[in-house]
């Protein structure tokens, strides 16, 4: 904060005084009413470095499709880590590159109040491209065509667009008009089959995907990458899930693209290595990484004080050892 007042007190832009002032000058930039598009990128650079030099940028930045093709090619599983802010997204890039490990950095449009998408883009993108490990950039459950539309836009590789609920016809219909649209634009994307519920389990197999259904969904929509629901739940898991592993193995064998776990957080070690070896390649990580965060947070201004600057730090590496834990199950360390 000290160098934002100097800046703007010497007389500099409200930009470059957020160069002054690092991450506190972003936050008085937002309170003088510069919008977070304004700023976004200009701060991510001055705190990245200036990392828009062509030498330090990362070629690596791959679609979601190529980095799932080579994981079922040499049987490993990538992290997708639903990120919002610099601290969960800075930790799951620095255990990655720690463990040599590919990965999917993403945002959700749940979680948008947190961080609008262009300045989320932003943020991602820059911490990416620093980052000398394979890495796609993803929009997780879009639910909105325009949400998705403009994740496509702005520049996120691959998108998912969450069509679940909707009646079969309807939901194939807009998934290939929303697949050709990504693909026009150079980009892949992800559909769901069968509905991965919030916090409960359903017993009945009613929300399960059908592997009779997989081959006619996947020719109808066109999708590159396939999420299934197998027995997993969004959030916390009240009670332990019981996976349908032999219905992985049968949807497995039905289709090439790649498969898709969402929930993964709270699923035991043995969970995800017999989900690796049975076919899974990518898997959706928020809660645990999201919740050693806050816990991390919670537990230093408890302990210590309220400087931000070190709840900051205490968050960034609470997220990249909850990372690096789920990383070092899907067989994915050494693969970059």
């Amino acid at each position: 904060m000290a160098g934002f007042v100097q800046g703007m007190l010497l007389g500099e832009s409200i930009l470059r005084s957020a160069r002054m002032g690092s991450a506190m000058g972003y936050c008085a930039i937002q309170t003088l009413g510069a919008t977070t598009h304004q700023c976004s990128l200009e701060m991510i650079q001055a705190l990245s470095g200036q990392l828009d030099s062509q030498e330090k940028r990362n070629d690596m930045i791959i679609s979601m499709k190529e980095l799932l093709q080579d994981a079922q090619v040499r049987r490993y599983g990538v992290g997708m880590f639903n990120t919002f802010n610099v601290e969960m997204a800075l930790g799951v890039l620095e255990a990655a590159e720690e463990l040599r490990a590919p990965v999917i950095l993403g945002t959700a449009e749940a979680l948008l109040g947190c961080c609008d998408l262009e300045a989320c883009y932003s943020l991602l993108s820059v911490l990416a491209a620093r980052t000398p490990v394979p890495i796609a950039l993803h929009l997780d459950h879009g639910f909105a065509e325009a949400v998705v539309r403009w994740a496509i836009d702005i520049g996120f590789g691959s998108v998912m667009y969450d069509q679940s609920e909707l009646p079969y016809k309807e939901s194939t219909s807009n998934l290939k008009k929303m697949a050709e649209y990504a693909h026009q634009h150079g980009a892949a994307i992800e559909g769901e089959l069968g509905h991965v519920v919030f916090d409960t389990l359903d017993d009945t197999g009613y929300a399960y995907t059908r592997p009779e259904d997989v081959s006619d969904y996947v020719d109808r929509t066109g999708v590159d990458a396939l999420a299934i629901a197998i027995g997993t739940a969004h959030g916390v898991y009240w009670e332990k899930p019981v996976l349908d592993l032999e219905r992985l193995r049968d949807i497995r064998a039905i289709t090439s693209v790649g498969l898709v776990l969402h929930g993964s957080s709270g699923l035991s070690d043995g969970d995800f290595r017999n989900l690796v070896r049975d076919g899974i390649q990518k898997f959706n990580i928020y809660t645990d990484v999201s919740f050693a965060t806050s816990q991390a947070a919670h537990d230093w201004v408890e302990r210590h004080d309220r400087c931000i600057e070190r709840v900051s730090v205490q968050m960034r590496a609470a997220a990249k050892d909850a990372a690096m834990a789920k990383l070092r199950l899907l067989n994915c360390a050494g693969k970059a």
